[in-house]
């Protein structure tokens, strides 16, 4: 019986074809952790695939006529391109200061998006159709000045640097054993490969996240208001210059200047009619610095962030594939095989990275930075659209006599149009009731019966008279939960002072 040889001295495993595209996305969506989690820049060292793909997404941040001619793609800021920015808010409404936003920014979408998901206590009452209204007490955020008002945030914590151990490991575990086989072409690609994803994972992940806010007048009043989208409302309640970090604030990564290279690049003027302007805008400027006369203007020079550092990297990272492409053949299969192992250990690294919500981590992030807790943000699911009118008007309700509400700007039936603009005559009589009911400094809910009407209602007939009825109760149901709140929030006063005097 004849005998079956496998002959592999010159068998060899044709990995360069996929080197640098295999697990290209994975790899792509890993490096958008790298600013969420604190330590994640040092946690690039091993031979990650991918890299390909990875060098020709962020090779487009680099921003001059070299990188641009080599990444070819729109020079996104780097903040919205690695998805910290760009998302659009729901509406926003401030209840006194008159501030009317169609549309708010990124951090009101991703509060929003936090506030659907925590979970509500149960109002009961009338169900027609189920509205979440989060009440959000806002805390004081401490911001530098210097020179717009902003806050360093602080990356979380996680068990990501002890799986990253796994992929570091194998990557120097199986490039020792191709010195060991004296197979020196995969020895030196793994630690190519290495070298490079460490040193663009610490380059690209070297910015810090700061949450950039608007100065608000020194004299504003209180920010309350309101984020509405659909049957989801988030009441804020705090000092306009917190509400407003939300409304109009946003993340922003914050670069070095070595990463940056940042340059002063003039407006270029073509023909001659245009170098004829130029020089007369150098003369004037020269008269000007000389003699205190002529004009100068500034927007003859603009500021240009190159990032020329992360179009080292994405560079690297395209030769790091070309090389790998070449070289892998001449390896030995033994060396083919242990570079196959690190990339699969890299390849489960990335997945488990790319597997994590990174929105679910940007409002983690945004959460902890305004120091918000449970105890800050209570949802309620309330069964009509009437009663979370009411409730929201009333959470909104400022702390002084219905008689000062003109000098501060709260138009109580405003707030409640925004839920519902019925302008009959029903919804017109149940919007005077709520309001007098407001104004009344009696616990007991006389104005929201339908007897308290009187002659308003002497020509409804009977299917309006039960419509009016059914509205009357559910701003008696949305009246019965805020006095219930207002007795914790005195409750919880009470007990946060005379521990402060034990103290």
């Amino acid at each position: 019986m004849p005998t079956v040889t496998l002959n592999t001295n010159h068998f060899s495993l044709d990995v360069g074809g996929f080197a640098g595209f295999f697990g290209g996305e994975e790899a792509v969506s890993a490096m958008e952790t790298v600013h969420l989690y604190r330590a994640r820049r040092w946690t690039g060292w091993f031979n990650s695939p991918g890299s390909y793909s990875v060098g020709k997404h962020y090779g487009q941040l680099a921003n001059s006529r070299l990188w641009d001619g080599m990444f070819p793609g729109p020079n996104s800021d780097p903040t919205t391109y690695i998805g910290l920015d760009g998302k659009s808010g729901p509406l926003y409404v401030a209840s006194q200061s008159g501030t009317f936003l169609m549309q708010t920014g990124h951090l009101a979408y991703l509060l929003m998006q936090r506030c659907k998901d925590q979970r509500a206590v149960t109002v009961e009452g009338r169900r027609t159709r189920p509205n979440k209204i989060t009440i959000l007490e806002m805390q004081d955020i401490e911001f530098s000045t210097d020179p717009v008002p902003s806050l360093t945030i602080r990356a979380r914590d996680g068990f990501h640097k002890h799986v990253a151990f796994l992929p570091i490991a194998t990557s120097i575990a199986t490039c020792v054993l191709c010195a060991w086989d004296n197979d020196w072409y995969c020895f030196s690609l793994i630690l190519l490969g290495i070298l490079v994803n460490g040193i663009s994972c610490f380059v690209i992940g070297s910015a810090s996240i700061v949450l950039q806010s608007v100065a608000p007048s020194k004299n504003a009043p209180p920010g309350d208001g309101m984020l509405m989208d659909g049957n989801h409302v988030v009441v804020m309640r705090g000092k306009e210059k917190n509400v407003i970090a939300i409304t109009q604030g946003k993340f922003q990564l914050e670069y070095k200047p070595w990463v940056r290279m940042r340059i002063r690049k003039e407006r270029r003027n073509r023909g001659i009619v245009g170098d004829g302007i130029r020089n007369v805008h150098h003369w004037l400027g020269r008269q000007d610095a000389e003699g205190g006369s002529g004009v100068q203007n500034d927007e003859d020079a603009e500021i240009n962030n190159e990032y020329g550092a992360i179009g080292l990297c994405s560079l690297l990272l395209v030769v790091q594939f070309l090389t790998q492409l070449l070289l892998i053949p001449q390896g030995t299969l033994f060396g083919q095989v242990m570079f196959l192992t690190s990339f699969a250990a890299s390849w489960a690294y990335n997945l488990f990275l790319s597997s994590m919500d990174k929105e679910y981590l940007q409002e983690d992030l945004l959460i902890q930075t305004l120091g918000l807790s449970e105890d800050h943000m209570k949802t309620y699911k309330l069964g009509t659209r009437t009663t979370a009118a009411v409730f929201a008007c009333l959470a909104l309700q400022p702390d002084c006599e219905s008689g000062e509400w003109g000098k501060r700007g709260f138009k109580p039936q405003e707030i409640l149009r925004q839920f519902i603009p019925n302008d009959t005559e029903v919804w017109a009589v149940w919007r005077n009731q709520v309001l007098e009911q407001m104004k009344s400094s009696k616990l007991v809910l006389q104005s929201l019966d339908l007897e308290a009407c009187g002659d308003r209602i002497a020509a409804f007939d009977d299917a309006e008279k039960k419509l009016l009825s059914d509205l009357l109760l559910d701003a008696q149901t949305a009246y019965r939960q805020h006095l219930i709140l207002q007795a914790r929030r005195r409750s919880v006063i009470s007990t946060s002072s005379s521990v402060k005097e034990e103290a």
